[in-house]
């Protein structure tokens, strides 16, 4: 097994500034060999860098950064690494509403996209040496941040995204996420965050953090630590008592608001006559059901969907069900295209009910997927639902009172190796969604989150490991029953939902012995597509 100590080579981006470069100047003292990358130009940085360090210059925020980032790494003739830790990282503090697409997609970019392409090409490196994969997150990430919410899910999508690829790699590159806490680095100041409201010189020094990080990396690392007895506690609390502490903490903002995005008045008027409601995703499968279920309650429907002619078919079955409906045509997976809907949801008129449904998945062996479409499968079901919500948020689209979905999926207490970018997205989501509930306040939840098991949908079928035949289909829930029971969450003002009691206990277990329940989907899910002689897919 590969250390870490003299003469082993080690990479670290993010390396100019906060955790990154402590970390670097420690591995340096240790007798490392380093290859260092950050966003500004060399000369301005070589008298900072550790003596004998490689330099590279990469801005992880541009879509072709990361890919950059690994072709320098071949000129330079690196040809095995033992160590690489992903610290690059971008915030932003402030209201929903209030923070630009451009500012969502820098920090979606920087803190997940970017370690997701970087790994496609850092497991061959590291492999040869059985070295350590190693992502930097934040205590955060099991949080509800109302003021940091993008910054928190892409957080809780790259723990996700640890926690599968560390399974699916067991045994060739040993994968580790660690969070740390608050920390004293210049990351506060460029995410917006004023010292009046926090003073960030009370908190551990870089240094401190990043000697902590090492030790740990000696030897076998964990997979996934939170650093610090009160980042382990507030990650505990986080994650096994996420309704309590949420509450507490509704009813504490509920009473200090004073604004009108947190307590939702003074947002659009509420719909005149018939509730309207927009569903991403809604030509087929989930998002289908859910209009029709929602139609014949007296909803009106505006669709959002790229298949016209399945839009279509919905929108007739819709209109016979005495509702109106509307289809937006939108390459959801496109930012662009979100912002057009934004504006054409505007148009609309007062939302009632926003239902975040749209997704799609890749599966299989994750080195082994084109790294565009999964990043495509990033951009959809996690990059949209966040522009949409500020979007319509800073547009004032929601009627007063109005309400959010969130599709998530039962992964997000599992795990999923097989489908490791799909499952970060549905964490990230996750925590998205547990940001917005608590920042739009109200005495009840205004969002709900639904966390469905393997459902009978076309888009099951298309993403489910070989094997699977229709015996396991016809055990799955079906579209209609899953969107009725979204109604019935809805009505009772309801914040999660895990549809079917063996979808609850496969979360308990989940949250009760998540190796155990990480390792069992490995065996159901992602083994199935490595054994010998199976097909490659998707």
């Amino acid at each position: 097994m590969a250390g870490v100590g003299p003469g082993r080579d080690v990479f670290v981006t993010g390396a100019t500034d906060g955790i990154g470069a402590a970390f670097a100047r420690v591995q340096a003292e240790r007798g490392a060999r380093l290859v260092l990358t950050g966003r500004r130009p060399e000369p301005r940085v070589s008298v900072e860098l550790p003596p004998g360090a490689v330099y590279l210059e990469a801005d992880l925020a541009r879509p072709e950064g990361a890919g950059l980032l690994i072709r320098a790494l071949g000129d330079r003739s690196v040809p095995e690494l033992d160590l690489a830790l992903l610290c690059a990282g971008a915030g932003w503090v402030g209201d929903l509403e209030g923070q630009d697409a451009a500012s969502i997609e820098e920090l979606v970019a920087v803190n997940l996209e970017a370690s997701i392409s970087l790994a496609h090409g850092l497991i061959p490196l590291l492999e040869e040496r059985r070295g350590k994969l190693v992502f930097v997150g934040s205590v955060v990430a099991c949080q509800a941040a109302p003021e940091y919410a993008v910054y928190a899910a892409t957080k809780a999508a790259l723990d996700g995204f640890a926690r599968s690829l560390a399974s699916e790699l067991h045994g060739r590159v040993e994968v580790s996420i660690l969070h740390p806490g608050p920390t004293r680095t210049g990351i506060h100041e460029k995410s917006g965050l004023s010292r009046d409201r926090i003073d960030w010189e009370r908190f551990p020094p870089a240094e401190e953090v990043a000697t902590r990080m090492a030790d740990l990396l000696e030897g076998s690392p964990p997979r996934r630590r939170v650093l610090g007895a009160a980042g382990g506690a507030m990650d505990f609390l986080g994650r096994h008592a996420a309704r309590p502490v949420d509450g507490l903490r509704r009813f504490v903002r509920n009473r200090r608001a004073s604004t009108e995005v947190l307590q939702g008045g003074g947002r659009g008027p509420a719909g005149s006559g018939r509730p309207r409601c927009a569903i991403t995703g809604a030509a087929d499968g989930i998002g289908r059901a859910l209009a029709l279920e929602l139609a014949g309650h007296g909803w009106d429907v505006v669709g959002i969907d790229l298949d016209t002619a399945r839009a279509a078919r919905t929108a007739e079955e819709v209109r016979a069900l005495g509702a109106d409906a509307r289809f937006l045509e939108a390459d959801l997976a496109r930012p662009r295209s979100v912002r057009e809907a934004v504006a054409s949801l505007a148009d609309c008129g007062p939302l009632d009910l926003v239902v975040h449904n749209a997704g799609t998945s890749c599966t299989g062996a994750f080195e082994e997927h084109d790294l565009s479409r999964q990043l495509e499968v990033v951009r959809l079901n996690l990059l949209a639902p966040m522009l949409l919500t500020a979007g319509l948020l800073a547009r004032n689209v929601l009627a007063q009172d109005g309400r959010f979905v969130f599709v998530s999926s039962l992964s997000h207490f599992t795990g999923y190796p097989g489908a490791t970018v799909y499952a970060a997205t549905k964490d990230g989501l996750a925590s998205y969604a547990r940001s917005l509930r608590l920042a739009l306040g109200g005495r009840r939840s205004r969002v709900l989150c639904v966390f469905p098991g393997p459902t009978r949908t076309e888009h099951a079928r298309r993403y489910a490991p070989p094997g699977d035949d229709s015996t396991r289909e016809a055990r799955r829930m079906s579209p209609a029953e899953l969107a009725r029971r979204i109604r019935v969450a809805l009505d009772a003002g309801d914040a999660t939902l895990i549809p079917g009691a063996a979808n609850r206990v496969a979360a308990a277990a989940g949250l009760v012995a998540p190796r155990l329940s990480t390792r069992a989907m490995r065996k159901l899910l992602y083994e199935p597509f490595v054994s010998p002689g199976s097909p490659r897919r998707r």
